[in-house]
């Protein structure tokens, strides 16, 4: 049985690198069909759900969207990300600025691959066919620089830092006040904010378990 061609969408902003992606794509996967260009995951839909033969949706494996991480119109690249992946796109995110922990973060979100602009030509090639296998590809200069990443600073307060530590330690929230001297939702909004940072760092903090990890690795917990 031969398998259906592989179908890309593209997200980019900037036409010319929308082309040059478009280009690059066709040029090392010549039985790859671009199926969309543009900078709009809403209008990406919205052509999906109006087209009679929506691609490849009925095997989503052979589905791929590659990714800018900033598209220029204020969204957020994890929730663009998660409209994705919620439709079973394989999304291969591409930049030429990134920073280890936003590169963590996207892989941990569900990114399939991370590639840079500043690769080789062959990288996003080599993104799709590691996709189409199941496995995780990052780019050699990405991987590089997350080797070189050893620490991630993140500067909390240190009311941020007591009731973290507290928290994550094992107290419930009520109990964390009354160590404090503060009230609940004060409590409350300490841990958050704390819990923010480490997520603008590119550290998800989504458990109480994950909490006491970070605490434990960063020395908040005696």
């Amino acid at each position: 049985m031969t398998e259906p061609r592989v179908e890309v969408a593209i997200f980019e902003d900037h036409p010319m690198m929308r082309e040059a992606l478009a280009h690059n794509v066709v040029l090392h996967l010549p039985d790859a069909n671009i199926s969309y260009k543009g900078s709009s995951i809403i209008d990406f839909f919205k052509y999906l759900s109006g087209n009679t033969n929506p691609l490849a949706i009925d095997n989503p494996r052979n589905l791929f969207a590659i990714l800018d991480l900033d598209l220029g119109d204020g969204s957020h690249p994890l929730d663009n990300l998660a409209q994705l992946c919620e439709r079973n796109i394989a999304v291969i995110v591409v930049s030429a600025l990134a920073k280890p922990q936003v590169v963590r973060l996207m892989l941990k979100n569900g990114a399939a691959a991370f590639v840079s602009k500043n690769a080789e030509s062959e990288a996003l090639r080599d993104a799709i066919l590691a996709t189409i296998k199941g496995q995780q590809y990052m780019s050699p200069d990405i991987a590089v620089a997350l080797l070189a990443d050893d620490d991630v600073a993140v500067n909390l307060s240190q009311k941020e830092r007591e009731a973290l530590a507290l928290y994550a330690s094992g107290l419930k929230l009520d109990a964390v006040a009354d160590a404090m001297s503060i009230s609940r939702s004060t409590a409350s909004e300490y841990i958050q904010r704390a819990r923010k940072k480490y997520t603008k760092a590119g550290i998800s903090l989504p458990t109480k378990t994950d909490l006491y990890r970070q605490a434990q690795k960063d020395g908040l917990l005696k």
